[in-house]
């Protein structure tokens, strides 16, 4: 009886340095990753860290015994000394005004696309080539003559204080965010992949521009969608620069959780710095939840979109 013999594959030269270069960006990757995520990993295990644990054990990342495990940072953040903290009014600012920010930007990139694509006007080109050059420009430039506009109206207005300042310097956290040019290079760019033939024939068939919007349009732009409101939310989010300027010398109750994390950290006490590790993480948390919401479209909106003149 003949006994089958394996022939054993060896791999090719090319086949060996595909995979040695695998490996290479593996442990390249893992090793970056490590550094990104050890400051994160000891954040929240310094949030779960009681005051005292803290202060004896300030080299361990998380507490050193069952009995120094505690929320009572958690619990400071909403309710302290028989009163809703702080954290709690920045939270719901940080939340509204971003959701505010995301709204309007993918409004404003979606019919701003939509003309310079599908739309002839005069100067197009010319505009198209305008947005290109204003991203080259670093947004720190526009810092004070905004706040300088920003003052000067506030003044002339006489806003002092009260409502009508909360309403005032809310509207200048939200409104200068919604003019980004990549969002709308992003949307541009994906409308510009559409078959014009799909447009072509809606406009045969008697189709007006905003049944082509909302019917034709606006659907297929779905990922690209999900991608600006990742991009915008993470930015509106995690902006400090800004309203720190506008909000200096403000109510207390008036500022972003971006902006309320650094009274936290200028304190020298151990429990401030517990505070301080749990407010971070609480204010991780939204990111992660809408990471988690857009994962499966940012891939899609990254493979159909991208920056070209």
């Amino acid at each position: 009886m003949e006994h089958s013999k394996r022939i054993k594959r060896y791999a090719t030269k090319s086949e060996r340095t595909r995979r040695r270069e695998k490996l290479i960006s593996f442990i390249v990757l893992l090793i970056a990753a490590i550094f990104w995520a050890f400051p994160l990993i000891y954040m929240v295990g310094m949030s779960f860290k009681s005051s005292m644990d803290l202060q004896l054990h300030p080299e361990t990342m998380f507490p050193s015994s069952k009995d120094e495990w505690t929320l009572e940072h958690y619990s400071n953040l909403i309710i302290r000394e028989g009163r809703i903290d702080n954290m709690v009014l920045w939270v719901l600012n940080s939340l509204w005004s971003t959701v505010a920010s995301v709204v309007l930007t993918v409004i404003v990139d979606l019919i701003t696309a939509y003309a310079v694509v599908f739309i002839k006007f005069k100067g197009r080109k010319t505009f198209i080539k305008f947005l290109l050059l204003w991203m080259a420009i670093p947004g720190v430039i526009g810092t004070a003559p905004s706040f300088a506009l920003y003052s000067t109206i506030r003044n002339a207005l006489d806003i002092s204080g009260g409502a009508g300042a909360y309403v005032y310097i809310y509207f200048w956290l939200i409104v200068p965010s919604v003019t980004g040019i990549f969002n709308l290079m992003l949307m541009r760019n994906f409308f510009d992949s559409i078959p014009r033939d799909i447009v072509e024939s809606a406009k045969s068939d008697g189709a007006s521009n905003a049944k082509i919007f909302f019917r034709i349009v606006c659907p297929l732009a779905k990922s690209t969608m999900m991608l600006i409101i990742l991009f915008t939310f993470t930015s509106s989010w995690n902006s400090l620069q800004w309203p720190q300027l506008l909000l200096a010398g403000e109510n207390p109750a008036f500022r972003t959780i971006t902006v309320g994390l650094i009274y936290y950290t200028t304190e020298a006490s151990w429990g401030q710095n517990g505070l301080a590790m749990a407010s971070s993480v609480i204010a991780m948390i939204p990111i992660i939840i809408i990471f988690i919401i857009t994962q499966n479209k940012m891939i899609d909106g990254l493979a159909s979109t991208g920056i070209k003149g």
